[in-house]
């Protein structure tokens, strides 16, 4: 046929590729420009709430982040300038953070009867870590891997960990007292692990290692994490070595258990905790926030409104100074549902 007779075949091929092309343009467009205004509205949505809480002034765009710094050489993420208003929110990447000197918040936020689960960002850094266990499951999972592991740390079971553990800290100090009469400086943290893995063994695995008299055992050092840094807080306070030891404390050791809880607060082992609310939470004193907001309570911001609160004081837990303290103003792990 001639050329004028009609629109040639490739033409029109081509013009359907074009306009399929601007199709799928203009949808695509649509579907980005819809999810940005969903997530202009939900971030609308939180900001408005967050209104109704004092804090220090926030940037338009990134919130608080301007405040969060990282120390070198250091895990802890604080900010550069401690808010004045004792209570407020702080907005970052990382979601609202809920300062740990409003305890009464920390309690609306860990005691709800909805299971709120866990924040994604900072949980599932930390599982080719440590794995998927209970500190990063949520749901059915977390519920069956509790429900296994509880009958082991039922209270009749550890009574009979008791007498294990007193003489694997026996043997501990029996060493100490030989490393003494030589005058030398004395490394409490390889020997604080070995005690915490000789007590292990004894206790999950009824086995008597001896690890902490025989020197082929090589230095497993993990397990004395949570208690080392106790025995140097004690010696470099002035003053606490000096007090009167009575025989009936022996039995109790209150002052022991106040040295720990004061370490715990300086040096808490869990430093954040995060939750996904699922549904909103309306705290004690009428302020609300919607759903779909990670909250973090940040455990260790902890002051109480102390006087030295950096200083290293075991009083701080006596029965007299903790009578009046709220029930979470002192949470070196976590509570309510985890």
């Amino acid at each position: 046929g001639s050329w004028g007779a009609g629109p040639h075949p490739l033409c029109a091929a081509g013009v359907v590729s074009i306009l399929r092309i601007t199709l799928l343009a203009l949808l695509g467009v649509t579907f980005v420009l819809l999810k940005v205004l969903q997530f202009y509205w939900e971030k609308k949505k939180i900001f408005k709430a967050l209104e109704a809480f004092p804090g220090p002034p926030k940037h338009w765009l990134h919130g608080h982040n301007h405040m969060v710094r990282s120390e070198l050489g250091s895990a802890r993420v604080g900010l550069s300038q401690p808010c004045k208003v004792p209570v407020g929110m702080r907005r970052t990447r990382w979601g609202v953070r809920v300062p740990a000197p409003v305890p009464s918040y920390r309690r609306g936020l860990l005691h709800r009867e909805c299971q709120d689960p866990k924040g994604d960002v900072p949980y599932k850094l930390i599982v080719p870590w440590i794995g998927e266990g209970l500190l990063v499951l949520n749901g059915n999972k977390w519920f069956h891997h509790r429900k296994m592991i509880t009958p082991a740390f039922h209270y009749d079971v550890l009574k009979s960990y008791v007498t294990l553990m007193s003489n694997s800290v026996k043997v501990m100090l029996d060493k100490w007292d030989k490393k003494i009469t030589e005058k030398k400086s004395v490394e409490l943290f390889q020997d604080v692990g070995l005690m915490a893995l000789d007590s292990i063994m004894k206790c999950a695995f009824s086995f008597n290692s001896d690890c902490q008299t025989e020197r082929s055992v090589p230095e497993f050092p993990n397990p004395g994490k949570a208690s080392a840094p106790v025995s140097p807080l004690i010696l470099l306070t002035p003053g606490i070595l000096s007090k009167f030891v009575f025989r009936e404390d022996l039995g109790k050791m209150p002052y022991t258990t106040m040295c720990i809880k004061e370490s715990l607060r300086l040096f808490p082992p869990v430093p954040a905790v995060s939750r996904q609310l699922s549904k909103p939470v309306t705290f004690p004193d009428g302020r609300s926030l919607p759903n779909l907001v990670l909250l973090r309570s940040d455990q260790m911001l902890t002051k109480w409104s102390l006087l030295l609160p950096q200083v290293f004081d075991p009083l701080r837990f006596s029965p007299e100074n903790s009578a009046h303290r709220h029930s979470h103003a002192f949470v070196p792990f976590s509570a309510g549902s985890r």
